[in-house]
């Protein structure tokens, strides 16, 4: 039984599987990153309306980004109070790779790129095509230069409607229904649990991929 946490963006998501198979979802959406206050709440009702005490938890896996800083530290927090509470593994699941999941099962035989906006003319960028990774998680500038590395390409995340301007190359498709979910992480973290794949909960810190300005960089 695994607890799924999605913080990474503006959705606030917690899911539940068990032996790898999706059992409940539960989401909320808002500009003003409502974590913070929702998160803990959304867990507690996930577990009351399954049935379930949170002991009854085997692992929680948890989105490491990139994504907003706010978000991911509030689900991470979160999940590092859970698992030294009730003793459990912790798996962390890029929030790209999870994304990337939910679009495959929507455009399985398409490669996916999936895409955050981080301001500026920049994403948080992760391309995939079935298992290969063909761009890992990191920050990308997109201009006219960019070149994709596989066509056509679907696209996926909020970055989708700056993308629609800065692309110049064809065969570039844009999916805007399919939205971060902590669902996109149930078969992927089940997967790392039966091998055993558990993050450092001590060490672990959430993946930015890129510096954190306060204010505008110096040039």
């Amino acid at each position: 039984m695994i607890l799924h946490i999605e913080t990474s963006t503006k959705v606030c998501s917690v899911a539940l599987s068990n032996q790898g198979i999706l059992l409940d979802v539960l989401e909320s959406s808002s500009d003003q990153f409502i974590h913070g206050e929702a998160l803990t709440t959304m867990i507690h009702v996930l577990l009351k309306r399954n049935a379930l005490e949170i002991e009854s938890l085997t692992a929680i896996s948890t989105a490491l980004g990139p994504g907003s800083y706010t978000g991911l530290r509030i689900g991470l927090a979160t999940t590092k109070g859970l698992v030294f509470g009730l003793g459990i593994p912790f798996i962390g699941i890029s929030s790209l790779e999870s994304l990337i999941e939910l679009a495959r099962l929507k455009h399985p035989s398409m490669a996916i790129a999936a895409a955050f906006d981080a301001r500026r003319n920049e994403v948080f960028l992760r391309v995939q095509h079935e298992e290969n990774v063909l761009i890992a998680d990191r920050p990308e500038e997109i201009t006219g230069a960019f070149i994709p590395p596989v066509q056509p390409l679907m696209w996926v995340g909020d970055a989708n409607e700056k993308l629609r301007a800065l692309l110049q190359v064809d065969h570039q498709f844009f999916d805007d229904e399919t939205t971060p979910s902590a669902s996109g992480q149930v078969r992927l973290s089940f997967e790392r649990y039966a091998a055993g794949m558990f993050e450092d909960i001590q060490a672990i810190k959430p993946n930015y991929t890129k510096a954190f300005y306060t204010s505008a960089p110096a040039t």
